[in-house]
C-alpha cells in the first residue's frame, strides 16, 4: 500500500519546482518561437495571395494585349493581302490592255499587208492571164 509521509510532499514540490522551471526556460520560449513562425507564415500566405492577384492581373492585361496585338497583325495582312489582290488586278489589266493593243497592232498589220499583196497581185493578174492565154494557145 502506498504511504503518505514527507517524502511524497517533497517529491509533489520538487515535480512542480521543475515543471515550472521546465516552463519557463523551455517551453514557453518554444511556444513564442512557435507562435512567431505561425503568425510569419499566415503574413506569407497573405503575402502569397496578394502576390496571386497581382500575377493574375498582369496575365490578364498581358493577355489583352496579346488579343489586340494579334487583331492588329490581322488588320495589317488584311490589308497588304488587298493591296496585293489590287496590284495584282491592275497588273493584270494592264497586261491584257497591252495584248488588246498588240494584237490590234498586228491585226492592222496583216490587214495591210494582205491589202497590199491584193493589189499587187491585182496589178499582175492582167500580165499572169497573158501568160496563161499565151500557154495554152502556144505562143
Amino acid at each position: 500500500m502506498i504511504s503518505l509521509d514527507i517524502t511524497l510532499l517533497f517529491q509533489l514540490v520538487n515535480f512542480l519546482v521543475t515543471l515550472a522551471l521546465l516552463n519557463w526556460l523551455i517551453i514557453g520560449p518554444v511556444r513564442r518561437v512557435m507562435a512567431e513562425r505561425r503568425a510569419r507564415n499566415d503574413g506569407l500566405r497573405g503575402d502569397t495571395g496578394s502576390l496571386n492577384d497581382e500575377a493574375a492581373r498582369k496575365l490578364e492585361a498581358y493577355e489583352a494585349r496579346l488579343l489586340r496585338a494579334r487583331a492588329e497583325m490581322a488588320a495589317v495582312r488584311d490589308e497588304a493581302k488587298q493591296a496585293g489582290e489590287k496590284d495584282a488586278q491592275g497588273r493584270l489589266e494592264s497586261a491584257g490592255e497591252e495584248a488588246r493593243v498588240i494584237r490590234r497592232e498586228a491585226a492592222d498589220r496583216l490587214h495591210a499587208e494582205s491589202a497590199d499583196a491584193r493589189r499587187e497581185l491585182d496589178a499582175q493578174v492582167g500580165d499572169y492571164a497573158r501568160l496563161a492565154v499565151d500557154k495554152l494557145l502556144g505562143a
